[in-house]
């Protein structure tokens, strides 16, 4: 029998015999788990870390807390000029000013809400004062208090100055 075997094409080359090689061996599941306990207290101890560090953390930064009423300003201190009440939409408080105060005096016939204008222009409520009390209330240089009457009207708006001031409310 004279069979003619197929052509084969010249350079092919038959794949190479590799001898069997046998998977790796599992890992050492002791060495994972110690490797997984260890990452799992540090996790613990590192969020332990942040949260004493977050408890000791002052919170945001807020508006300067009212003081307590008190008598009139020392004498000697200067007087603010009241903005008009149609004018407190162009105040914005600044954010970076030295500390000062301010002393407040309602000298209307009724009572006056104290509010400091924020700095998204949004107000903030501190106190009420009677006719004819004053506080005194710690700010920061270019924060923007406003005073309303109890129903809201605002009657006028004073911008804090590096030097401690008078803010009668008239």
């Amino acid at each position: 029998m004279t069979e003619k075997l197929p052509d084969v094409p010249p350079g092919y080359q038959p794949p190479p015999i590799v001898a069997y090689q046998p998977p790796p061996p599992p890992p050492d599941r002791k060495r994972t788990g110690l490797i997984v306990a260890a990452s799992v207290l540090g996790a613990l101890l590192a969020a332990g870390g942040a949260l004493v560090v977050l408890r000791a953390a002052p919170a945001d930064p807020a508006p300067p807390a009212a003081a307590a009423p008190v008598g009139p300003a020392a004498a000697g201190t200067a007087e603010l000029a009241a903005v008009p009440a149609g004018d407190e939409w162009r105040l914005k408080s600044a954010e970076n000013g030295a500390t000062t105060s301010i002393h407040f005096s309602n000298e209307t016939a009724g009572p006056v809400k104290i509010l400091w204008l924020g700095y998204d222009r949004e107000r903030v409520f501190y106190t009420e004062l009677a006719p004819g009390q004053g506080y005194d209330q710690q700010t920061y240089a270019g924060h923007v208090w406003v005073v309303t009457r109890a129903d809201g009207t605002t009657i006028a708006a004073f911008q804090a100055t590096a030097a401690p001031a008078r803010a009668t409310v008239r």
